[in-house]
């Protein structure tokens, strides 16, 4: 990993909803600290945000300017530390890519359930940028002790959708990444 490529990357099907939200989320909470960026399996390549997710993230403070979707490819998955899905059809995909990403790579869900099983003593005196490597691992080791259903590990997609779709997934987005961000910045 080159020291300007983020640590995180968070993806989505068109890059444009999901994604970019779990990306400024987790951003404005860890940013200089630990780069966060995002894509998409099928992204719209230039596309801005969603206008009903812009909304959404700005009604919240969360900066949207200056965002592109962008397609995800295998050298972005090589250099990150972690990577967060939207679906458990996203993990499948970026493992079927590069099937060492199957260390580093979980839904959101998943993860930020992973953290409830986690003495925050066991990583309160590392530095944010240095706890993403001891949280994978230890995500790696609970999932399969989780027994979380299938169906709650994903985000749906809103786009096509009506508001309420967006609403659905913008609140679990939030609630994920309020967790991730904690246990990242908790002293």
């Amino acid at each position: 990993m080159t020291s300007s490529s983020p640590q995180i990357l968070a993806v989505c099907t068109g890059n444009i909803c999901r994604s970019p939200a779990i990306e400024r989320l987790l951003a404005v909470r860890l940013t200089p600290a630990i780069r966060v960026a995002s894509a998409g399996t099928a992204g719209v390549v230039g596309a801005p945000i969603a206008p009903i997710m812009t909304e959404l993230m700005e009604q919240r403070g969360v900066p949207t300017a200056g965002f592109a979707a962008r397609r995800i490819t295998e050298d972005m998955i090589n250099e990150v530390e972690l990577i967060l899905t939207a679906t458990v059809k996203h993990r499948a995909k970026i493992v079927a890519m590069v099937p060492n990403a199957m260390k580093y790579t979980f839904t959101l869900m998943e993860f930020a359930q992973s953290l409830h099983y986690l003495s925050l003593s066991s990583i309160a005196h590392l530095h944010p940028s240095l706890r993403i490597q001891p949280l994978a691992d230890h995500c790696r080791a609970v999932r399969s002790h989780m027994r979380i259903p299938e169906s709650e590990l994903d985000i749906p997609d809103p786009y096509g959708f009506d508001e309420s779709v967006y609403h659905t997934a913008f609140s679990l987005i939030v609630e994920a990444t309020t967790t991730v961000n904690h246990v990242l910045t908790v002293r």
